[in-house]
This record gives C-alpha cells, sequence and structure tokens, in this order.
C-alpha cells in the first residue's frame, strides 16, 4: 500500500474525512504553493472545520422539514410595503430568537407570510439554530398520535428541541376541543424556551371561531403574545399578480 492509501487510512480512523478526500489536492497545492508545515497544518484543519460546518448546516435544513427553500433576498420588499426595511433587516438579524420573541405573520393567502416564515427559518438554520416547520394540521395529527406513532413522538421530540418552530397555515381549518387544547399544552410547555412563528389568515377576533373556544383561544393567545410582534401584512396575493397561462408560457396574464 503506497502512503497516500495509508495516510488516507488514517484520516479515515480519525475522522478526518475531508482530508481522506482531499489529500492529493491538499499535497498538491502545499508543492505548488511552497507552503511552510504550519499552513499546510492550517488549511487542513481550517478544511476540516468548514467541512463539519457545512455538514451540520445540511443537517440541520434537512431535519427542519420545509416544504421548499425559500429565501430572505427573494422576498420582494417592493411588493410587500407592509414591512419597512428597517424591519426587515431587523427580522434578518434573529435577535428575536434569542431573546424568545413569537412572530406572529397575519394577512390573506398569497401575501408573502409563508415565504417570509421560511426564509427566516433557512436563514436561522444557516446561523447554527434548530429550526422546525409544520403546518397547523400536520401538528395537531402529531399531537393527537405521538403516543402511538414513531414518526409523529420523533417530530414531536425535534419540536420540543428546537430555537424556532414555525407554524404554517393557523386558521385554514377548523380543530377540534381535543386538538385545540394540545395545542394550547405545546405552547405553554414551548414558552420560555422556544421562538414560535405562526402565519395565519385570521385575526386575533377570528381565533375562537376555528378553536371552537373563545376561553381557550384567549388563553394561547395569552402565551403567545406575551414576547411577540405582530406583523399584518395586506396587498394583492403575489401568486395571482405573478401567474402564468400555459397558452402563453412565460407571461402574466389577467384572465381567471
Amino acid at each position: 500500500m503506497d502512503k497516500i492509501a495509508v495516510l488516507r487510512e488514517q484520516a479515515a480512523s480519525l475522522s478526518l474525512h475531508n482530508t481522506k478526500d482531499k489529500l492529493e489536492e491538499l499535497i498538491h497545492q502545499a508543492e505548488q504553493e511552497e507552503l511552510t508545515y504550519t499552513s499546510f497544518v492550517e488549511n487542513i484543519f481550517s478544511g476540516e472545520i468548514k467541512y463539519r460546518h457545512d455538514k451540520a448546516q445540511a443537517k440541520r435544513i434537512k431535519e427542519a422539514g420545509f416544504p421548499y427553500l425559500k429565501h430572505l433576498k427573494d422576498f420582494d420588499l417592493s411588493f410587500c410595503r407592509s414591512i419597512s426595511k428597517k424591519q426587515f433587516k431587523q427580522l434578518s438579524e434573529l435577535t428575536w430568537i434569542d431573546g424568545i420573541y413569537n412572530l406572529i405573520l397575519s394577512g390573506p393567502p398569497g401575501v408573502g407570510k409563508t415565504h417570509l416564515a421560511i426564509g427566516l427559518g433557512y436563514h436561522a438554520c444557516e446561523e447554527g439554530y434548530k429550526v422546525s416547520y409544520t403546518t397547523m394540521q400536520s401538528l395537531v395529527q402529531c399531537l393527537r398520535t405521538e403516543e402511538i406513532d414513531r414518526r409523529s413522538r420523533t417530530k414531536m421530540n425535534r419540536i420540543r428541541k428546537s430555537s424556532l418552530l414555525i407554524i404554517d397555515e393557523v386558521g385554514y381549518l377548523p380543530i377540534s376541543a381535543t386538538e385545540g387544547n394540545l395545542f394550547f399544552q405545546l405552547v405553554s410547555e414551548l414558552q420560555e424556551q422556544t421562538s414560535i412563528v405562526i402565519t395565519t389568515n385570521k385575526g386575533f377576533e377570528e381565533w375562537a371561531e376555528f378553536l371552537n373556544d373563545p376561553a381557550l383561544a384567549t388563553a394561547i393567545l395569552d402565551r403567545l403574545s406575551f414576547r411577540c410582534d405582530r406583523i399584518k401584512i395586506t396587498g394583492k396575493s403575489y401568486r395571482l399578480e405573478n401567474r402564468k397561462s400555459f397558452l402563453n408560457e412565460g407571461e402574466t396574464t389577467d384572465e381567471i
């Protein structure tokens, strides 16, 4: 066995996976640039650190459970005039997660609530936070079945360990009294330990309707709004404004 193969085996045994995969490249670079021993070792260590950072970040993003990826840089502030550049920058800094503040994004469908929520969640994953995404319907299903279903239990355990929980589509469908009580218990459990982002098409005054319990709605909102910023997003639907017709691909149409 040649020396390169031996070094690869040794790197693998030490879990230096980046070094194992790029060993010849690192050696070639050192020879070409006439690096000192210190610089060569520095390249090895910095490569390993970056490899592990990138791998951990990819794992956080995968485990967050986003239905698709949305980036903050793609959020159209010129279309969504409900959020100022200053507010957007403050949200992007993520200090509200460290302070365990909640965020409620309300407004009609299509105005960018989910895009903003996922964009913030994705950015939080990049910055090292553990994030969980779920729709309200998926959440209540997991809450109902976590005692008997392994996948639900795994998802709920991750949610309880997250720094940020995104609950999408709250209020789109009514939930039962049992589900409402389970949701209340979860919100109470996460209070003071997890930031919650909620997207909803309901105003606070309408929560009693989809929860079917005014007292329960008040109790949940009381806990959510203790440390909370509420952003009411108004305007036309971005999806409707930018819908495409298969008859005129790539063009916006005014016909429905």
